[in-house]
């Protein structure tokens, strides 16, 4: 019974003191460039309830933080939300700027890298809920279900089916 002891002693501390690899479960503050080539992103950066979601639009998968939705679209699919983010950039309200004041509640930054420099527009709330409900027109029907889920996410984030002053 002495010598199974000492055994039984040292697997625990093995077993406890083992290194864990587990994967990063942290939530991301801000919006990041996830490192691809091709992506759009919506954060929320006037005042909201937290934690924020980001929502991104890519055409290839890369590794979320627990806050962070990534709809994978086919190139075609992409290019469509791509030339009306770029179209929607291009006009004179934006860039915008970041909210000045706490009562600009759930402005949105629309951040576009697509195979050139990185463009984004900040817009309130009631100028955002356009833009994502004019995408969701133009994609209503050539997207899925779970396409068309993490923009629906977002729009309920920052209140676009409130009937509030904007």
């Amino acid at each position: 019974m002495r010598t199974s002891a000492p055994r039984l002693l040292m697997t625990l501390l093995v077993l406890c003191c083992a290194p864990v690899h587990a994967q990063e479960n942290s939530f991301s503050h801000e919006g990041r460039d996830p490192g691809l080539e091709r992506w759009i992103s919506y954060a929320i950066v006037g005042p909201s309830n937290s934690p924020y979601p980001f929502v991104y639009l890519t055409t290839r998968p890369f590794t979320t933080r627990r806050n962070e939705f990534d709809t994978i679209l086919s190139d075609g699919k992409f290019d469509t939300v791509s030339e009306y983010t770029q179209a929607r950039i291009a006009r004179g309200d934006c860039p915008g700027e970041y909210p000045q004041s706490n009562l600009v509640w759930y402005s949105v930054k629309i951040t576009l890298q697509d195979r050139a420099p990185v463009q984004y527009c900040i817009l309130p709330r009631k100028a955002a809920c356009e833009y994502l409900n004019a995408v969701t027109q133009l994609v209503e029907e050539s997207w899925t279900a779970d396409e068309r889920r993490d923009l629906a996410k977002f729009g309920k984030a920052i209140y676009c089916d409130a009937k509030a002053a904007q």
